[in-house]
């Protein structure tokens, strides 16, 4: 017999098997809720934990205790900490800093020399946490040494000089200079406190490298090096001429012109140089009568400049040497009573003959050049005629004569 089995769901326990699935969700709930607790509890603990450690590191920490005596010519640095010291720095005025290294242990001393005069300690130590403690003393020492090297002031005065100034606080020795590989200069005139050197040097003419040393009595040293790029500036020569009635004028750079200017009694001319940048330019100038203030401005393409100025005073004329051999007459004419004649005699030969009647000067053309005799007739003039004749030689030598005659 077959049998037919079927099977149909059973309400009851369905309901059954819901309730269950509540029961497993509001368990695992409470889980989660538990979890999260228990995760907030625990992190809370641990920034409390490391915040209190911090706390407990910023209360604990400390400084360096930092002690100096001083001695007659040195003094003693004593840092005592509780940790270990990694390391001691200490300078004179700020300078160079020394630096002394810890050897793992909570104390040190350092023995250092005491500088002459008035000077500021600086020591700063440095713990193994890297906590840095710091301290400073003014001290004075009569017995102390020299520890400070000379300084060195090096500064361009204009484009062809350079000043160098070594000065040292006790006494400086001497300097030394010189150029990229040349031989060294030395040079040890110094002031009357025998704590300053001061000089000054030309610049080379293109890129150079200057070193500079100084030394100061206990030997310390100080070098300076520098790179100078050289620049010349113009040449410029003003010739006045043997009588001074003209100039001439040469002006020259090695790499070009680029202006020349002239000055005459404050008037200004520029001068033609032609065209272009000519690396010379020369040119002549008439001066006019009297005293003649000149100046020349000569300008390269460099834009460096030079000045000449010339302050020109004509000669003052030399009277000529009197001459007894210069012989000369004045009379009136036995030919015509309203004339006079005048004659001049010289063997070495006229250059001149001046005539002056009543005050008023007149020129006379001689025959020829450098006569030995020399004649000619003067009109009169009504009343008192004052004539004066003076003669010069060839040699400059001159003799003079004046007479009266009267006219009709």
């Amino acid at each position: 017999m077959n049998q037919i089995l079927e099977y149909s769901p059973n309400k009851n326990s369905g309901g059954s098997s819901s309730r269950s699935d509540k029961i497993v969700r509001i368990f695992a709930l409470i889980l989660i809720v538990f979890a999260l607790c228990f995760i907030g509890i625990g992190g809370y603990g641990f920034v409390k934990k490391n915040k209190n450690v911090t706390d407990v590191g910023a209360v604990t920490q400390t400084e360096a205790k930092i002690e100096v005596e001083k001695l007659e010519t040195t003094a003693i640095i004593k840092v005592s900490h509780d940790k270990a010291i990694e390391k001691v720095i200490y300078s004179w005025d700020n300078d160079k800093e020394i630096v002394d290294k810890g050897n793992g242990t909570s104390t040190k001393e350092i023995e250092i020399p005491l500088p002459a005069g008035q000077h500021t300690l600086t020591v700063k130590v440095v713990d193994v946490d890297g906590v840095e403690t710091s301290y400073k003393k003014d001290i004075n020492s009569e017995n102390g040494t020299d520890i400070i090297s000379p300084e060195i002031k090096i500064e361009v005065t204009d484009e062809k000089k350079i000043k160098i100034t070594a000065t040292d606080e006790t006494e400086i020795a001497y300097v030394t200079y010189k150029w990229n590989d040349d031989e060294e200069i030395v040079v040890n005139e110094r002031d009357e406190e025998k704590k300053k050197i001061e000089f000054e040097i030309d610049i080379l003419k293109g890129k150079n490298d200057l070193t500079v040393i100084a030394v100061d009595a206990n030997n310390r040293t100080t070098t300076e090096n520098n790179s100078f790029s050289g620049v010349t500036k113009p040449e410029v020569k003003v010739t006045v001429s043997s009588d001074k009635k003209s100039i001439n004028v040469n002006c020259s750079h090695e790499n070009g012109l680029k202006k020349v200017m002239l000055t005459v009694n404050g008037t200004e001319y520029e001068v033609g140089i032609g065209d272009g940048t000519p690396t010379n330019a020369v040119f002549d100038y008439n001066l006019p009568e009297g005293n003649t203030t000149v100046k020349v401005t000569a300008t390269s393409i460099d834009d460096t400049v030079t000045e000449a100025t010339e302050e020109i005073v004509p000669d003052e004329p030399e009277e000529p040497a009197y001459n007894e051999n210069i012989m000369i007459s004045i009379g009136r004419s036995t030919e015509n009573s309203n004339k006079a004649v005048i004659s001049a005699e010289y063997s070495e030969g006229i250059k001149d003959l001046k005539l002056n009647v009543n005050d008023l000067d007149y020129t006379v053309q001689l025959p020829e050049e450098n006569p030995t005799n020399v004649s000619f007739e003067l009109d009169l003039v009504e009343g008192n005629n004052r004539i004066t004749v003076t003669v010069i030689g060839i040699n400059d030598t001159e003799n003079s004569k004046v007479e009266e005659i009267s006219g009709e």
